[in-house]
């Protein structure tokens, strides 16, 4: 298991995919082994191979990062009620997904009339807004 998982993260951190030799060298295996934990990853959709052979991300890590959101929206609640009650403002998280942002949790002040019509699971370029151009920002 920590293989494959060590292989995932290879892979993830890998922009223009990886080789399974290069996933091999770097993770210090042979590649026999990196074909079976290969095979059995992409038996499962974390991984896929692109037209060129190299090892890419696949869907099923999407479907796994979507089952955290929740998670994550509700570890932020706390902090965002605090953050819109201090402001004054609407706050929320965002996250990418599909190269767009997408709110998770929305939290509005509770002492004023005045409200941002934004709500969980608004979608928008991430060119637009503050939370899209900070995103972009940090890359």
């Amino acid at each position: 298991m920590d293989r494959g998982l060590r292989l995932l993260h290879l892979v993830a951190e890998a922009p223009g995919g990886l080789t399974v030799t290069e996933a091999a060298n770097r993770l210090g295996i042979g590649r026999a082994a990196v074909y079976r934990l290969v095979g059995a990853l992409s038996g499962h959709g974390m991984l896929r191979r692109d037209g060129a052979g190299r090892l890419r991300l696949g869907a099923g890590v999407l479907h796994l990062a979507r089952r955290a959101q929740p998670l994550l929206a509700e570890g932020a609640l706390p902090a965002l009620r605090r953050l819109a009650e201090q402001a004054g403002a609407t706050a929320h998280l965002t996250v990418v997904e599909g190269g767009e942002g997408v709110a998770l949790a929305v939290v509005e002040p509770s002492w004023t009339s005045y409200h941002v019509a934004y709500r969980t699971g608004s979608r928008h370029p991430l060119e637009r807004g503050a939370a899209g151009r900070a995103i972009l920002a940090g890359r």
